[in-house]
């Protein structure tokens, strides 16, 4: 038996050991969970010394997930946005800069701010891919990824993709993480590329509605 921890809720969770490997939905949230194999699972307490549990674990839901497939490397034109609990934490937008961190006065480099750099927590990346038509941008799609929650984010100060490699699974977005990526929409880019992705635009609105994204295709 697989021993878990859902990333959206903290629920802990038993899986069987044959789906190591596959994603399954969390029977407490319905949030995608992946089953790490045996080298990534992470350690769940044991019984206390008298055998009485020390939480509750829950078996995972049998009902599969859409095959998940992690991206290899950003892609220049589009934008890449990692969120903590409440807002845009530091974004990618293609260009010679590299990753930028989220201050109060702006975005600056994230290799000159490597010690603000937060060794654990919770965070999502948010892929907003875009299409170029002539000669002007759209937004296609957002896709929302787990990243581990310790040591990814020291990551971005390796190079672009490295953070690609902390990606354990699906995400969704919060409330207030899906108002924090409608305003980076609003400041950072024209109507005319975002303004008429109702799918995209309906997600971010619904703050109820948990999805790893919106706007993507089969």
């Amino acid at each position: 038996m697989i021993r878990v921890i859902c990333p959206n809720c903290g629920s802990k969770l038993d899986a069987k050991d044959e789906i190591a490997g596959q994603t399954r939905r969390c029977p407490k949230c319905r949030h995608p969970v992946l089953i790490p194999v045996a080298e990534t699972r992470p350690s769940i307490p044991e019984p206390s010394q008298d055998g009485s549990p020390r939480s509750s674990v829950k078996a995972l839901a049998e009902a599969p997930v859409r095959h998940f497939v992690a991206p290899e490397r950003l892609v220049a034109h589009d934008r890449y946005l990692i969120c903590d609990r409440t807002k845009v934490f530091a974004v990618w937008e293609g260009d010679s800069e590299g990753w930028l961190l989220r201050t109060d006065f702006g975005y600056t480099s994230v290799a000159r701010h490597a010690d603000k750099l937060p060794s654990q927590g919770d965070f999502k990346l948010v892929e907003l891919r875009m299409s170029v038509e002539h000669e002007k941008p759209l937004l296609r799609a957002l896709v929302v990824y787990q990243l581990a929650r310790r040591w990814a984010l020291t990551t971005l100060v390796r190079g672009d993709d490295a953070i690609l490699k902390t990606i354990v699974g699906p995400g969704s977005l919060n409330r207030e993480q899906k108002s924090a990526v409608r305003k980076y929409l609003g400041d950072r880019m024209m109507r005319e590329v975002w303004g008429d992705n109702r799918p995209v635009l309906e997600y971010l609105a619904n703050y109820d509605f948990h999805s790893p994204g919106a706007g993507v295709g089969p």
